[in-house]
C-alpha cells in the first residue's frame, strides 16, 4: 500500500533522533521553531502519488504538539484509499524534544488500525497499546517516537559542531528500539515546488538491506527538510518535495 512507503519516507526517514538526557530541564537556551505547517508532494517516476502534511505547535510554553497526515491524491486515490494520521505530544527540553504520547491511526481500507505509545521516563519504558493488548518495552533515555524526528533533526543541525559529520538516532518503532546513523555529506542547491534552496545533504544507509534514504535540509528554513528520497538497489523508490509552507520564513 502507498502509505507504508509514505510513512517510511517521513515517519522513519525523517523520524531520526538524538534524544535529550534523562536529567534535562525545560529549555532556556534552546529556541524552538515557531508554529508551522508544511506540505510535501510524493512522486515516483514523475507521477504524483500523494501528499504528506506536517504540523507543529506549542500549545503552552515548554510543550509541543506535532502531527503527520499522509494520503493518496489525484488518480492514485482510485488504487489507494487509506489514510494514515500520526501525532506526538511531549516536552521541549534543552536538547530538543521528548515525547510523552504517540498515536497512530490508519483508516479507509481493510488494514485499518490504531496504536498508542505512552512513554514512562522514570522507569525508562514505553507502553504499547495495540488492539487493546498493551505491552511494555525497555527504552533508553534518548528514545523517541518515529514521527517527531523532523523537529529533532532541525534542532541538531542548528546546534551541531561544524566538524561533526555523523548523527546517531534512536526510535521506538514496530515493537523494537532501532538505531540509525546519518552522515552529513555537504551542501547543494535543491529545486522544489517552492523554489530553489541551499540545503545540507544527509544520507542514511540501512545495514540489513540495499535501501538508503537521502534528505536535504535548508538552513534558511531552520533546517526543515525540503526533499527526501528513498533508493533501493540503485533505483529511486519515492521522492518527497516541499510544496507549501506556513509559519517559518515562507515568504517566497
Amino acid at each position: 500500500m502507498i502509505h507504508r512507503p509514505l510513512t517510511r519516507l517521513i515517519g522513519i526517514a525523517l523520524a531520526i533522533y538524538l534524544g535529550p538526557g534523562l536529567g534535562a530541564v525545560a529549555a532556556e537556551g534552546f529556541e524552538p521553531p515557531p508554529d508551522f505547517k508544511a506540505r510535501y508532494e510524493v512522486r515516483k517516476a514523475g507521477i504524483t502519488l500523494g501528499r504528506a502534511d506536517l504540523r507543529f505547535a506549542q500549545p503552552v510554553p515548554g510543550r509541543y504538539r506535532y502531527s503527520l497526515h499522509t494520503r493518496a491524491s489525484g488518480l492514485a486515490r482510485l488504487l489507494f484509499s487509506s489514510e494514515v494520521y500520526e501525532q506526538s505530544h511531549g516536552r521541549i527540553l534543552d536538547d530538543g524534544f521528548r515525547p510523552d504520547f504517540y498515536r497512530y491511526k490508519r483508516s479507509g481500507d481493510d488494514k485499518a488500525r490504531e496504536a498508542e505509545l505512552r512513554f514512562d521516563w522514570l522507569d525508562l519504558e514505553v507502553v504499547n497499546d495495540v488492539a487493546d493488548y498493551p505491552w511494555r518495552m525497555d527504552i533508553t533515555h534518548d528514545t523517541i517516537d518515529r514521527v517527531i524526528g523532523p523537529l529533532q533533526l532541525m534542532h541538531d543541525l542548528a546546534e551541531r559542531d561544524g566538524d561533526d559529520d555523523q548523527l546517531v538516532y534512536r526510535i521506538a518503532d514496530g515493537g523494537q528500539l532501532k538505531t540509525y546513523l546519518l552522515t552529513i555529506e555537504g551542501t547543494e542547491m535543491i529545486d522544489t515546488p517552492m523554489g530553489a534552496f541551499e540545503a545540507i545533504r544527509i544520507r542514511r544507509r540501512d545495514t540489513d538491506s540495499n535501501r538508503e534514504t537521502r534528505l536535504w535540509c535548508a538552513p534558511e528554513l531552520d533546517y526543515l527538510a525540503v526533499r527526501v528520497e528513498q533508493h533501493e538497489d540503485g533505483d529511486q523508490n519515492f521522492r518527497l518535495s516541499l510544496a507549501a509552507l506556513d509559519g517559518l520564513d515562507s515568504s517566497r
